[in-house]
């Protein structure tokens, strides 16, 4: 289930500092680009006057170390001032912000895994630009999906934007009734035939990449991550699809087949302090289920949106000053801002280093000293051949 910050407004007389992006700490630079994808040969199940399926996509990988390539914005302006609309941001936070990658610079000669990102229910492709940047940083390709017509707002190419289709499809993780899982299943099926595509395209070559990127871009070493109900679509996704290898669930529940038949993929849980089997009736099913390696994780006094980039600037922007306790507890959680940030990036990266790349990653396989918010849950699985 998701929560929601938009009670109350930011103060308005708050100086806005802007998104907070770590140095991403690997060996390569990254690079973006901005992906306007259209598959021709699908009817988009979500948008009110049909035609063929539209996607704007983002793709993060080692870039030539060029410095006269521009530091990318965060996202385009009109969907960042609407990304701070939708989670009741202080102004400014978002649009206008720089990231750490270089726009557009031609990709590092290198043979690279590949790790797809897909948001939370209505949110934005850009959520986990940390992450993604840190992944890039180490060796990884990662494209990052929006769901045209679920997401609050995308803007393509022009400046032309569309907004969620129903405003129910927003709604749909507010409780486990059956219609609102109807709704969800809906959306998955639309999130996973996406995610196909863009695994089609790769393999194929033909996604509008920057210089060098598809010739380094290893599809045969191919994993998944996503936050709240992109978790879900990751794990469906794996099911569905045998070229993902390995997958993260960011604090997400679960929906569709999956959440019964499980994987036998290595998966990684992370949920935050109040989200386990007993709130969570999808996770009772779902955990159990998985036959792979598997790890689920508790942070402890980390809240749900701590797995994604504002949760590495809730205390920077005041938040806790602007909602009620139970929201702030709910959503962010007094872990802090750098300590969130630290172990989402450093358990994420630890796992696809593992599991595509085939290093030995200490830090999965048991509580850390250096980690002490860190519970180890569950586990279980054979360990697998590493990279595979």
């Amino acid at each position: 289930m998701t929560t929601s910050a938009a009670l109350v407004a930011p103060p308005a007389n708050a100086a806005p500092q802007q998104v907070h992006l770590p140095d991403p700490e690997g060996p390569y630079a990254p690079g973006t680009s901005l992906l306007h994808l259209v598959d021709e040969g699908r009817t988009d199940a979500l948008a009110p006057e049909g035609g063929p399926r539209e996607l704007m996509a983002q793709v993060w990988y080692p870039a030539l170390p060029l410095p006269w390539y521009e530091r990318a914005a965060y996202a385009p302006a009109k969907e960042a001032a609407r990304q701070e609309e939708f989670y009741v941001l202080p102004d400014g936070v978002l649009e206008g912000a720089v990231t750490n990658s270089r726009q557009d610079a031609p990709a590092l000669p290198g043979n690279y895994p590949v790790v797809l990102f897909y948001h939370g229910l209505c949110a934005s492709r850009t959520d986990t630009t940390a992450v993604n940047e840190r992944l890039a940083s180490l060796g990884f390709v990662v494209v990052a999906l929006g769901s045209t017509h679920e997401s609050d707002l995308v803007e393509f190419p022009g400046g032309r934007t569309v907004s969620t289709a129903d405003p129910a499809f927003c709604a749909a993780a507010s409780d486990f009734s059956p219609e609102n899982q109807a709704i969800l299943n809906r959306l998955q099926e639309t999130r996973v035939a996406d995610v196909r595509f863009v695994l089609d395209g790769l393999q194929q070559g033909s996604l509008p990449l920057p210089s060098g990127v598809a010739r380094a871009a290893d599809i045969d070493r191919a994993g998944i991550y996503g936050h709240s109900f992109g978790g879900s679509t990751a794990a469906q996704a794996m099911l569905e699809d045998p070229r993902l290898l390995a997958g993260i669930n960011l604090d997400g529940l679960v929906v569709g087949p999956v959440r019964t038949e499980g994987l036998d993929k290595p998966f990684l849980v992370m949920g935050s302090d109040y989200h386990d089997d007993k709130a969570d009736p999808t996770w009772a099913d779902f955990l159990p289920a998985l036959t792979g390696w598997h790890q689920w994780l508790r942070i402890r006094d980390a809240g749900h949106y701590r797995f994604v980039d504002q949760g590495g600037s809730a205390d920077r922007w005041n938040m806790r000053e602007v909602m009620p306790p139970e929201i702030w507890t709910a959503n962010f959680d007094d872990i802090g801002d750098e300590r969130s940030q630290r172990i989402l990036l450093d358990y994420t990266s630890a796992f696809f280093l593992r599991f595509l790349k085939g290093e030995e990653q200490p830090l999965l396989d048991g509580p850390s000293a250096g980690y002490p918010e860190v519970e180890f849950k569950t586990a279980g699985g054979p360990a697998p051949r590493p990279g595979r």
